[in-house]
């Protein structure tokens, strides 16, 4: 009777770690203008949470292609799992954006600088 138990328990066991593991995935908001003067930087909010608590320690990289080619930067880290870009997209223009966080895609769109 023990032999048949232990396995079924294994499987019970097994089933239970593969859905909280399922379960416990990244949430990651990304906030950014759509239009932005080419007089003031660009700011986009990146907020990485795990069950409604913010996740700390992450790797956040935005690359930016416009008019002027493409740059990569860095995410100024604020805390709480809230991540800000600073962007001074100084010529005007049409500029595509690519947020990475970690090995994820966190968000991409299209933001329009207006020239002077």
């Amino acid at each position: 009777m023990r032999l048949r138990t232990i396995p079924l328990l294994l499987v019970v066991v097994a089933a239970v770690a593969a859905v909280g593991a399922w379960s416990d995935h990244l949430k990651i908001e990304t906030t950014a203008p759509p239009v932005v003067a080419a007089t003031k930087p660009w700011d986009a909010i990146v907020k990485v949470t795990r069950r409604g608590r913010g996740i700390d320690g992450y790797n956040a990289v935005v690359t930016i292609t416009g008019p002027r080619g493409t740059q990569q930067l860095r995410a100024k880290e604020l805390g709480g799992g809230v991540y800000r870009f600073e962007v001074k997209l100084s010529g005007g223009g049409f500029y595509t954006y690519t947020v990475l966080v970690g090995d994820r895609i966190a968000g991409h769109g299209t933001v329009y600088s207006v020239p002077q």
